[in-house]
């Protein structure tokens, strides 16, 4: 696997090393996080002082997605010799660097609203000091599902990715021409249910489908929240939000503290309508991560049956059918490579299983 290795100078992006011998690389991607990798390396003086240096990218050859290097470890070992290990996490983890960092009210269609915060707090922030010149949008989808959010204190990036496995968006920053371009879009429906020509199945049958894990929890199930927001006592505003009728044994409830939520915002007070929505925002957000997880796992067999990329791609939903009968849709959450002296491999990380 050949690696470019990108340093931030004077507000550019320089290439200042090729590396092709490296003794293992391991990249990962994920549909609505940040992914990450490992680089593996024989030790020398060169390479140590390379990665001793800020401001570090790697790329890919002929390929758009880089990491940014966080983390160099040295090992000495007389006995196998001495190595370097580089990590790092998506150049979208720069995000993270962020936090909103007073009470901000966000309204509109959710793709807006998350190219907004991008843009408060990355692209043209009040305080020059934390903008981030190489970071742009991409062109908006259009997409229609509305959002209202009022955040404080969070941190951009996992806002960004709460938002988005909320509406199940996926989001990537490629490194295209010096810039970091942060976009957001979803995945394709391959499965049964709604592809014709174009479907992808996983499944012994087609000798594609090794080892698997099927699971079903409630641990961290809830179905209905109580949102409870500014006030004291019997005064404070409390809303229940339900994402599906249930009574007695089967009703599931929580305690959601969104005290942070205010009803006062630059513009003015909001009406009580306006302050309810974004209660009912937060409880709806805080039910998409706590349903009830059925999640699949398997070892992905004969890569040449569907090839990643062109078959399939990261935040595809797929076929998935086992020797037990089971049969439905799992969506490609995260996909690893791997290359070292064993050659080269594909896994896909399959989850969401459903019908």
């Amino acid at each position: 696997m050949i690696l470019y290795i990108w340093q931030y100078q004077n507000n550019t992006f320089v290439k200042i090393a090729v590396i092709d011998y490296a003794k293992s690389v391991i990249w990962v991607e994920r549909y609505n996080k940040s992914g990450e990798f490992e680089l593996y390396l024989r030790a020398s003086e060169e390479l140590l002082k390379l990665f001793s240096i800020d401001g570090l990218i790697v790329t890919r050859e002929n390929i758009d997605t880089a990491m940014i290097v966080d983390s160099v470890k040295l090992n000495t070992d007389a006995l196998n010799g001495d190595s370097i290990t580089v990590t790092g996490k998506t150049i979208d983890s720069v995000l993270g660097y962020r936090i909103f960092q007073k009470q901000k009210d966000y309204s509109g269609t959710a793709e807006n609203v998350i190219r907004q915060m991008i843009i408060d707090n990355v692209i043209d922030p009040t305080n020059r000091d934390r903008k981030m010149s190489f970071v742009t949008l991409a062109n908006s989808n259009g997409w229609e599902e509305t959002l209202e959010k009022q955040v404080t204190g969070k941190n951009l990036l996992d806002t960004i990715s709460d938002i988005c496995i909320s509406f199940d968006y996926g989001f990537k920053m490629t490194f295209s021409n010096g810039s970091f371009v942060f976009s957001l879009y979803k995945g394709a429906d391959r499965s049964f249910s709604q592809s014709v020509n174009s479907y992808v199945v996983f499944s012994p049958q087609f000798e594609n489908l090794g080892n698997t894990e099927y699971s079903k929890n409630k641990n961290n199930y809830y179905n209905s929240v109580y949102v409870a927001g500014e006030g004291e006592g019997s005064d404070r505003k409390i809303l229940e939000v339900n994402d599906e009728l249930k009574t007695g044994l089967f009703l599931r409830e929580k305690w959601v503290d969104a005290k942070t939520i205010s009803s006062t915002t630059e513009e003015g007070t909001l009406r009580p309508t306006e302050y309810l929505q974004l209660l009912a925002d937060r409880g709806r957000e805080e039910l998409k991560i706590t349903q009830e997880v059925t999640s699949f796992s398997g070892e992905i067999l004969n890569l040449n049956s569907y090839r990643y990329g062109i078959d399939y791609f990261l935040g595809d939903k797929i076929q998935i059918e086992t020797e037990y009968g089971m049969t439905g849709k799992a969506q490609i959450t995260e996909i690893t490579e791997v290359e070292d002296d064993t050659g080269y491999k594909i896994y896909p990380t399959l989850s969401e299983w459903g019908d």
